[in-house]
């Protein structure tokens, strides 16, 4: 990776408030990963309620459940844009969670949210966050991937009915959807007969309080 190879992301970063990268992961270091969280999937439950999902499983501590996750967090492009989001206001950045999710048939959308909601400090300074997701199997429209609104972060957002239509990040395994944690999102409903599979890195500013207990 060269020193500037961050820059168009970056700069698609703050000026939309997300970017999709394409192929920063091998298909076999995904696939080995999945294959690692298996039996975690098949012993979590469903969530409960609109936010969190009736038909939605959610776990976190990746790290020890799998060598590869490792290599997501660790991957050099994106902890480089992590650090050019979040280094002005700290000196260094934090792991703020390693989650896992599966989103199966019959879900419902996510209401349209920001991340760096579950801080109650002062927004609009800085970034408190930048949440990478990592798809385990494809995201699609039809299947539940993730919709967020562009340029969101830009706005004082109060009412749903201020939000223009979403972009659907529609992408692939091995592919990273970055967005920031003031950008709305939300997950889309999954009309398929199959499940959707992601992983969710999130790095935020060091003095915070991480929201997993890394």
């Amino acid at each position: 990776m060269t020193d500037k190879a961050h820059t168009p992301w970056l700069e698609q970063l703050r000026s939309d408030g997300y970017c999709i990268i394409p192929r920063l992961m091998p298909d076999a270091t995904i696939a080995e990963l999945n294959a690692d969280l298996e039996d975690a999937f098949e012993k979590t439950p469903m969530g409960k309620g609109n936010f969190y999902g009736h038909r939605t499983q959610r776990f976190g501590g990746l790290l020890r459940r799998s060598r590869l996750a490792g290599d997501l967090v660790l991957q050099p492009l994106v902890l480089a844009i992590a650090r050019e989001i979040l280094g002005d206001a700290c000196d260094k950045i934090q792991l703020n969670v390693a989650q896992a999710i599966a989103i199966h048939p019959g879900e419902i959308e996510q209401f349209p949210h920001c991340d760096h909601d579950m801080w109650a400090g002062r927004k609009g300074d800085h970034e408190y966050l930048l949440n990478v997701i990592w798809p385990l199997t494809e995201f699609t429209a039809e299947n539940g991937a993730t919709r967020i609104y562009p340029r969101t972060h830009m706005q004082a957002v109060e009412s749903l009915d201020q939000l223009d239509d979403p972009i659907v990040a529609e992408c692939r395994p091995g592919d990273a959807i970055c967005f920031l944690g003031s950008t709305v999102h939300g997950a889309g409903p999954n009309h398929t007969n199959r499940v959707r599979r992601g992983v969710v890195i999130g790095y935020s500013l060091g003095w915070l309080k991480p929201y997993e207990n890394l």
